[in-house]
């Protein structure tokens, strides 16, 4: 994957070599804010990528800053989107939250997707054979 920067901010990295997610910061020319509960914040991450046609980049929580209450909302980049990447997130918590210049906020893994044709079929056409799970969801295979 390459990068390119458009502000001042630190080059994306893994916390370890072997680490899946590839940590993201605020720039540093960002204005320090707090996010109050059940507010978001889009936040500009001075980085533009070069993904494969094949790949996505897909935003997930960073584990520490979930566990202040910060998650993330908007997460797919796709391979022809060529803006500057945006940090979006959300305060799931029941306290004001503040964003500083310089944070790991957010990590994106850089994964690969079939781009398989859509296809409309009658239901009948759907499914060749009823499962156990059937149309249950939320929960279905917790009850008996």
């Amino acid at each position: 994957m390459k990068i390119s920067k458009c502000r001042k901010v630190k080059t994306p990295n893994r916390g370890t070599p072997v680490s899946a997610g590839i940590d993201f910061y605020v720039p540093d020319d960002f204005a320090a804010i707090w996010i109050k509960p059940g507010e978001y914040a889009n936040i500009p991450s001075g980085i533009k990528v070069g993904i494969s046609q094949g790949e996505a980049l897909v935003a997930f929580n960073k584990s520490g800053i979930a566990l202040k209450g910060l998650i993330v909302g908007a997460c797919v980049v796709d391979s022809d989107y060529q803006g500057e990447l945006h940090l979006h997130v959300i305060n799931a918590s029941c306290k004001d939250i503040e964003v500083s210049p310089g944070d790991k906020l957010v990590q994106f893994l850089l994964l690969s997707v079939e781009l398989r044709k859509i296809e409309e079929v009658t239901q009948g056409d759907l499914f060749k054979e009823v499962t156990i799970r059937g149309e249950g969801g939320f929960g279905s295979t917790g009850t008996k």
